[in-house]
């Protein structure tokens, strides 16, 4: 009978190759960050249509859009594989699981507090240089 390869324990993607995880996780970055600029947008948009609402609309489409490509800046760091895109996302879940607490949605607190352990995986922090 032939035998059935099975996985080593020990295995880990070879150096330089981006793990599933790792892809997943910077698509939904990027994708989500994409949704935020669009909705900045939008408000910035917003800020000419409602007069009185002007300035206000102004700047939060404008601080909404900053955050977007910030966002945007870090999903393409963990699809590059970047040491920095790692940390600032190991540290913006971190505060994600802190401040999600306090909203009471288990959700909002298990999809990040995932995305830590994940990250603080050797085999997937390794990857990053």
């Amino acid at each position: 009978m032939a035998e059935i390869p099975t996985p080593t324990t020990g295995y880990s993607a070879p150096s330089g190759e981006r793990p599933l995880g790792v892809t997943i996780i910077a698509i939904l970055q990027i994708l989500g960050n994409l949704i935020v600029l669009s909705g900045a947008v939008l408000i910035l948009m917003g800020a000419a249509l409602i007069p009185f609402l002007g300035a206000i609309f102004l700047i939060l489409g404008g601080i909404m859009a900053l955050f977007a490509i910030f966002g945007l800046v870090v999903g393409w760091g963990l699809w590059s594989l970047k040491s920095w895109a790692w940390m600032v996302a190991l540290i913006l879940n971190i505060l994600n699981v802190i401040l999600n607490i306090f909203s009471g949605q288990l959700i909002a607190i298990i999809i990040p507090l995932i995305i830590v352990i994940y990250l603080q995986q050797g085999e997937v922090k390794s990857t990053f240089r």
